[in-house]
């Protein structure tokens, strides 16, 4: 995970065996989806009247590439109160669920989209005090990739927007991935007329 785990607790006692049971639940939830960025777990007594037992909610909010997933685990329609530790699993039991439903949907649009060539949109568009032009696009999985000025193929970089959609060649760089090539792409035609491969340069980006 990206960050590290956040325990909130309002209304209740913060112990050990709690928080294992949450720190249990927050390892089975990357277990079914490893790429987790963050998990933030609010424990709260909701009690609007003590005699009639007391009212747990737990919320979840998690993290995953280009979206967060919210959990709200509470007594519904003033049904019947459950312990601390059932409403606990339950949270992460639902949890589980929205990623496992969020996986089978990002593989359906991987099976889709098998064939087209790593498109991105341009979400950055910097100048260092030097002068040099530089960017960054997010890939479809949600990652920053890094561009120079240099790597640009038929495009100018005066003429990008954020927002644009760009065909790209990624590659290693010193600090995180990078793109080697970048060249426009028009959305109305992702399929197989642009499944040609743009061509890779030798030098890596600045």
């Amino acid at each position: 995970m990206d960050v590290p785990p956040e325990i909130a607790f309002r209304g209740v006692e913060p112990t050990d065996t709690l928080k294992e049971l949450i720190l249990d639940g927050i390892d089975g939830l990357e277990k079914i989806y490893p790429r987790l960025v963050s998990c933030r777990t609010m424990v709260a007594d909701d009690t609007p009247d003590r005699r009639t037992g007391n009212s747990y909610r737990v919320r979840l909010d998690i993290g995953i590439p280009g979206k967060s997933l919210v959990v709200d685990e509470s007594p519904a329609g003033g049904g019947e109160p459950r312990p601390l530790g059932q409403t606990v699993k339950d949270a992460f039991k639902t949890g589980s669920k929205l990623l496992k439903k969020e996986k089978e949907l990002q593989r359906g649009g991987m099976t889709k989209s098998q064939g087209l060539p790593p498109h991105g949109r341009v979400v950055r568009l910097l100048t260092d005090d030097s002068g040099v032009r530089y960017g960054f696009l997010e890939s479809r999985e949600g990652r920053q990739i890094y561009f120079h000025e240099r790597a640009l193929v038929d495009l100018d970089y005066d003429d990008l927007e954020i927002g644009a959609e760009v065909r790209y060649a990624a590659a290693a760089g010193d600090e995180g991935p990078q793109a080697s090539t970048v060249a426009a792409l028009d959305p109305r035609r992702i399929g197989p007329t642009e499944e040609r491969g743009i061509p890779l340069r030798t030098e890596s980006a600045e």
